[in-house]
């Protein structure tokens, strides 16, 4: 199997199922207008993939452990490809709750499985690289969101759930070029190996930096937006599409870094650097919009801790850990995150400054101490 076609294989899932995890943000209004209900009712959908995915990720990862990681994968994508397709037929809230909680199971499913099977490469000199790249895969998804929006979302916004979901059934196209994996799940493994002796530390400091990271990335990829619109920021939407690209480099050059100085020493660097980012952001962004770069930029401590994290676990219980660790980020900050910033009783912008400046705080120091 030649390495470059397997990695390729491993982005492209993980790439369309970012895809059609954000269809469903580009038309919340068309719902909200469809099922003559509040917007606030269909945001609640958003929250319920966030949920399914914090329990999906775990469940997968265990799966994946058991069964092996590319049978498990497999089925995450299944699960979020054709029920992605299925959203586009709902004639109720109550199925797009259903369905949307399970499409969040089989994307953080796919992520969490994605993130061993890069950790487990044979070029383990480009494995930060390769997961900082394919966390960079979430901007690019959102972006070819925004685009497929552009054309359908004005048709009917059914056709936007339809027609995502479709083109991520490619996704097993490149399934079948995914390496097979090194642990074949034929080691015993218990649920209780990440609470011991060895691994406590890992899977409680690794807890922590997920949650900070969630609570720093979903606010300010989800609230951005309506922050720059508060403050009348014109042309808003290029502005965060631009910062969108960025991101994508600066998660694939802090990938790079960690390939060449560490995993553990370029979050440091990177949370070091987000901290003043956001400071800057909270003092200046009445001023100029240069610091939603800076913000959008320096979330690149996270690019490759999917990947890093997946490491620091034994193969046996390496997708198990790994996603442990990411179920409390999921559920916490990727679930109630932008609630939990939209209620500190101060402007948008200050609020969102204050929720980045702590998370990145707590960030460097989970990497300092783990």
């Amino acid at each position: 199997m030649n390495n470059k076609l397997g990695l390729f294989s491993v982005f492209i899932p993980f790439l369309l199922s970012a895809y059609v995890m954000y269809s469903i943000t580009f038309i919340l209004q068309n719902i909200s207008k469809a099922f003559s209900v509040s917007f606030s009712l269909v945001v609640l959908a958003v929250t319920l993939s966030w949920i399914g995915g914090a329990f999906g990720g775990f469940a997968f990862g265990i799966l994946a452990d058991k069964i092996g990681r590319k049978k498990a994968l497999l089925i995450s994508i299944a699960l979020f490809s054709i029920l992605g397709i299925i959203s586009g037929f709902i004639n109720n809230l109550i199925e797009l709750y259903v369905l949307w909680f399970f499409v969040g199971v089989g994307v953080n499913g796919e992520n969490g499985i994605s993130y061993a099977i890069v950790a487990e490469l044979r070029f383990t000199n480009l494995r930060g690289f390769s997961g900082g790249i394919m966390q960079g895969l979430y901007a690019l998804g959102s972006l070819l969101g925004a685009l497929t929006a552009t054309f359908i979302a004005p048709i009917n916004w059914r056709y936007m759930f339809i027609v995502t979901g479709l083109i991520s059934l490619i996704s097993f196209i490149f399934w079948i070029w995914i390496p097979e994996e090194k642990f074949k799940g034929n080691i015993k493994m218990k649920i209780s190996d990440i609470f011991s002796k060895n691994l406590l530390k890992i899977t409680i400091i690794g807890s922590i930096i997920s949650l900070a990271s969630f609570l720093y990335l979903i606010p300010v990829f989800s609230l951005m937006p309506t922050t720059l619109e508060d403050l009348h920021v014109s042309n808003y939407d290029i502005i965060i599409a631009i910062a969108d690209l960025v991101s994508v480099f600066a998660y694939s050059f802090s990938g790079y870094m960690s390939d060449i100085y560490g995993r553990k020493r370029t979050v440091e660097y990177f949370s070091i650097v987000a901290i003043i980012s956001s400071l800057i952001f909270f003092f200046l962004i009445k001023i100029t919009f240069i610091p939603v770069f800076l913000v959008f930029a320096f979330s690149a401590f996270f690019a490759f801790f999917g990947v890093w994290i997946s490491e620091l676990y034994p193969m046996q219980v390496r997708a198990t850990g790994a996603n442990f660790t990411l179920l409390i980020g999921r559920l916490i900050g990727g679930g109630f995150g932008t609630l939990l910033v939209s209620l500190i009783p101060l402007p948008l912008y200050e609020s969102l400054g204050i929720d980045l400046t702590i998370t990145s705080i707590v960030v460097l120091i989970g990497a300092i101490i783990i």
